[in-house]
Formats: C-alpha cells, structure tokens, sequence
C-alpha cells in the first residue's frame, strides 16, 4: 500500500510539473518582446558587429519591438542571417521571460588583409576563413598584395570552399605565415607587410628600417622566421639597421646581406 502512495505522489508530482511547465511555456509566449539585449565579443579588437547593427537587421526582418510576441519571432531565422555576416563566428539567439530578446555575437579575428592589384581584398582569420571587409570598421592587421591570383569581387564563400581556388591564390601559404607572424610578438611588431613577386617568392616590409627581407618561396618558414629573430636580437645593431638593401632568408643555415651603396 505504501509502495503504491508513492508512486501516485511521484505520477502527480510529474503530471504537476508538466502543467506548470505549459503554463509557463504559454506565457512566455504570449509575452510581448519588449527589449532586445545584444552583446558582442569586443575582446579581440574588432568591431565589425554592433548593437546597432543588429538592431538595423532585426527592422529589416520586420522586428518590431515593444508589438511583436514571442511566437512571432522566429530565432532560427535571425541566428542564419546573422551568421551570414562573414564577420561572425557564432550567434546564440534566445528568450527570456521577462519579455527580452537576447542576443550573444562571437566575432572572427582576421590577421591578415590580402590586396590584388586591382585593389580588391578580403580578410584572412586566424581559422583560416576568409572574411569579406565591412564598410562599417578596417582592422588593422598584417597586409598583403603583389601578384595575388584573385579576381576582383569573386565571392569570398568561393574562396572557402573550393580548394582550388585557394591553392591559385596562394592563400593557404599566406595564411601559414600570417599565423606564424600573429603568433611571435615579436614577429607582430617588427613585420608590416608580405608582398608575392610573379615567380611567387615573398618579400618581407619591416616597420623599421629600409630593407626589404627576401623570403623566398613560402616553404620552411618555421626556420626562416627563428633566423630571422636571431638577426634582428643578435646579430646587428639596431642603429646600423638602414645600412643594408636586403636581408636574404632563402639560403641554408645562414643569412646574406646587401649593403646599400
């Protein structure tokens, strides 16, 4: 008999918590959306997304706030649109009961800015993915131009998803070493510029001094760039630094130099 008490308060206590779970389903979505909440991960610099932004989408989509119910809002939706913005990483869109819509914007974090010469660019983050740029913010990261095979206004998901395109462009090799750089502070704060020649070897922009720094080809750049760090920390002085041309990387265990005449 006790056994059987038991199981009919657990059977009412469950059939209990299902009703008050539907009740407050209901209501919350009968709840008029009278707020929206949006927050950006700002941490890494960038500010391509904004509340305002967002806000602007929403009135696109034919948000009204402070009219539109719970049930009319259709979040699914709204997370796909936003995460067609190249800018965004990830988007959780959600309700809460006291009538606000939350939204939480994770943005990428591009490391590099590739130029043809046309002009036209796109954006590399430190996944790889390349990321259209925003008439709304410039990042100021690591550029890069010279004889780059991309076609002005090819789509940038063109570019992510086919790996053909990706190897013609040189953007798998510019991505290696565009991390690399973003990786070593001290990489980051000496290097400004990567420039392709038409035979595809590379040439290196430093933000101090006039040289250029021969590269070459975009192959053993774990090792050209500890030379490198060796030559700058050991091997010259910082004030002779404008007395040469070139620092050339390409050869084996060493590093050759040309002075300027």
């Amino acid at each position: 008999m006790k056994k059987i008490l038991n199981i009919s308060i657990w059977v009412l206590f469950a059939i209990g918590t299902l009703v008050l779970l539907s009740f407050t389903q209901r209501k919350k979505s009968n709840t008029v959306c009278t707020n929206v909440e949006v927050k950006v991960n700002v941490l890494s610099g960038n500010h391509f997304v904004t509340p305002k932004r967002v806000e602007d989408i929403l009135l696109n989509l034919g948000f009204k706030k402070g009219v539109d119910k719970f049930n009319q809002i259709d979040t699914e939706k709204l997370e796909k649109k936003l995460l067609s913005l190249s800018s965004v990483e990830s988007v959780e869109v959600y309700k809460n009961i006291n009538g606000a819509l939350q939204i939480e914007i994770e943005q990428r974090k591009p490391i590099a800015r590739v130029f043809n010469r046309n002009g036209y660019s796109l954006y590399i983050d430190d996944k790889g993915k390349t990321m259209q740029t925003s008439e709304h913010y410039t990042a100021r990261v690591l550029g890069v131009n010279g004889f780059l095979k991309l076609k002005a206004g090819e789509d940038y998901n063109d570019v992510v998803f086919n790996d053909s395109i990706k190897e013609s462009t040189l953007l798998d090799e510019v991505y290696e070493m565009a991390k690399a750089i973003e990786e070593d502070e001290f990489l980051k704060a000496l290097i400004e510029q990567i420039y392709i020649e038409k035979n595809e070897e590379i040439i290196l922009i430093p933000k101090v001094g006039n040289q250029e720094i021969i590269f070459g080809k975009a192959e053993d750049i774990k090792t050209k760039f500890e030379k490198l760090k060796l030559f700058y920390t050991n091997g010259i002085n910082p004030n002779n630094l404008n007395l040469y041309k070139t620092i050339n990387l390409k050869f084996d265990n060493q590093i050759v130099c040309k002075k300027n005449k």
